[in-house]
Order: C-alpha cells, then structure tokens, then sequence
C-alpha cells in the first residue's frame, strides 16, 4: 500500500511538472479568431500594427477565449490578450494579473515611437493594469508584496522600490539593490533613494560613498535622497557638484537643476544660502542659456522650504518670476504622480 501511495504521489508530481503553462496553439481556436490571429502573432513587436485584427480579437472574443489567450504559446498574444481584459473592464482583471506574475518571456514594446525596449511579460501586463488607474490601494499593496518577495527579478519592481514607503520588510532587498550595479544607474541610484528613506545612521556613510561617483542621468536620484534625508555627510557632495559639473560644464537642459536646488534648499543652514546664491547668478553658469530656467528653481526651492535665512534671496527673487513659476508653486513636488 505505502509503494502505490508513494507512485500515485510521483504520477502527481510528474503530471504537474509536465504540464505546459502556455498550450495552447492558433489552431486551438475557432476559425473566426484563427485568422486575426495569426496576423498578429507574426507581429515582432508592441504596439500591433494591425489593429482591425486587434480590435476585433477585443470586441469579438467571449472571456473565456481570452483567457486561454492568455496562455497562448505566443507571448505577444498574451500580451494582446490581458490588454483586452482590462479594456473591456472585466472585473477580476487583477486577480487575473496574479495569476500572472511568473511570465518572464521577453517581448519588445515601442513605449515611444522612437523607443522600444526587451520587456517580460509580466511587466507589461502589470504596466496596462496600472495605466488604466483603477487598482485600489490594497491592490497596490498585494501587487507590490507579491513582487518583492516572490519575483523581484521584474523590472517593475525597480520602481516599485524607489516610490514606496520604508517597510522593513523590504529593507534587505532594497540595500542589495543599491550595492547592484547594472547598465541601467537608474535601478541602482533609485535603490539607493529608497534606501535613503529609512535614514538608518548605518546606512550614512555606506550611501555617501555611493553618491560620491554621481553616474548621469541618475544624478537626480542622489539629490532626492540628499533632500529627503540633508544630512550633513552628504553635504559635500553637492558642492563638489557645483564647483566641478554646474561651473564648468555646459548644461544640457531646463531641468538639470530641479533636483539639485531642492536638496541644498532641504538644508536651510548658512552654507546652503551660500549655494543657492551662486545658483542664482549668471556668472556661476559658463552658458547664460538656462539661467531664467534656473533661477527659477532656486525660486522654487526656496518657496518650499521657507527660512528666515533664506528670506532676503527670497525677497530678491521674487519680483523676477513668471506667472508660469508662480502659478507652478501649487504643485506638491513638482507635479510628479506617483504610483506605488
């Protein structure tokens, strides 16, 4: 008896191991759908080009036929298929989603019309679920706890790490994060943000060696932990950035300073009046281009972390601000949405 018990158990195992996750063929379906099909499971990437047969499949596919869909051997298929359910407001599109989160088939996606890059799956389907805007706080939560402790390999958890809140939960995959260089600074630096948030003293000089090698375009990130957490270790760190990059480089756009201003503002000490009086002067700047640009964020930095010491730069600045700049100080955090 144990030996028939023990081989019903392996037949089981076998059975589930064996089981394919995505079976089903163009063939398996009806006729109706087959030929749209096939037309889009030769597309080599997202967005489809064809979009009658997109549409169609959208329209004129019942729920059940998207959900097999939805375990096409094709992974654009799956794709299409998910972005369906939740354009049609099918109402367990989220429990649907994870049931999903294992799917690390790459598919190339043209976010822009001039950029495309390799996604997983996964991400694209958590990407569509969230555009819609419609997950509700606790669907956030039980999508970012799934994320973080049983697939942290999708790339949204990247920014998943950098928005929320410190939960220590997440603290030792947050900090391996930040110790985890990539060809992309962004995973790293944002880690690093994120890490900043906890503002644990054992953590201080372990970032500030970090922030010192400031990687662009990522530079940005260093300032929002620098501003969340002005610290005076790293105070360093943002004037060598003045006196070595926005001195003697050539700045390339607009916003370059958003970020930075802010975090020498967070401080509101005698040395960050300093700063931000230099930033407010066109003989600080080799190229004059920007400098409106830039006085308005010194302006704007000021505004949100008002000091006495700060008041007669205030004062000074406040005559030469456009309306774009004054009506832009009712935006909490310069307007940026967050997700998670």
């Amino acid at each position: 008896m144990k030996a028939t018990a023990i081989l019903f158990l392996l037949f089981i195992v076998t059975s589930c191991t064996d089981k394919k996750p995505y079976p089903y063929k163009i063939s398996d379906f009806r006729p109706e759908l087959q030929a749209h099909l096939s037309k889009l499971a030769l597309e080599k990437s997202l967005p489809v080009n064809d979009t009658i047969a997109r549409n169609f499949i959208e329209k004129e596919s019942s729920k059940e036929e998207l959900l097999q869909l939805m375990r096409s051997e094709s992974p654009l298929l799956r794709v299409v298929a998910y972005r369906a359910i939740v354009n049609r407001d099918e109402k367990d599109y989220f429990k649907i989603l994870l049931g999903h989160l294992n799917d690390t088939t790459k598919v190339t996606w043209w976010y822009y019309e001039d950029a495309c890059g390799d996604f997983m799956v996964t991400d694209l389907l958590i990407r569509k679920a969230e555009d819609r805007n419609k997950l509700s706080r606790s669907e956030k939560n039980i999508l970012v706890d799934s994320v973080l402790t049983k697939h942290p390999y999708l790339e949204t958890s990247n920014w998943m790490i950098s928005e929320i809140d410190p939960n220590e939960k997440y603290y030792s995959l947050i900090k391996k994060r930040c110790k985890t260089k990539t060809d992309r600074c962004g995973a790293q630096y944002g880690s690093c943000y994120a890490l900043s948030k906890f503002k644990k003293k054992e953590d201080r000089q372990f970032l500030k060696k970090k922030f010192e090698v400031l990687e662009d375009p990522c530079q940005y990130w260093v300032f929002k932990a620098i501003e969340n957490n002005p610290d005076e270790a790293y105070f360093s760190i943002l004037e060598k950035y003045l006196n070595q990059t926005i001195k003697k480089k050539k700045q390339q756009t607009y916003d370059d300073l958003d970020y930075y201003c802010m975090a020498v503002a967070a401080y509101k000490n005698a040395k960050s009046l300093n700063l931000l009086e230099q930033l407010a002067s066109k003989a600080t700047y080799p190229d004059p281009w920007y400098f409106k640009d830039n006085q308005g964020a010194v302006f704007e930095a000021l505004h949100k972390y008002r000091s006495p010491i700060y008041d007669s730069l205030y004062n000074k600045l406040r005559p030469q601000m456009s309306d774009y700049i004054i009506h832009s100080l009712k935006r909490p955090d310069r307007g940026e949405r967050k997700t998670w």
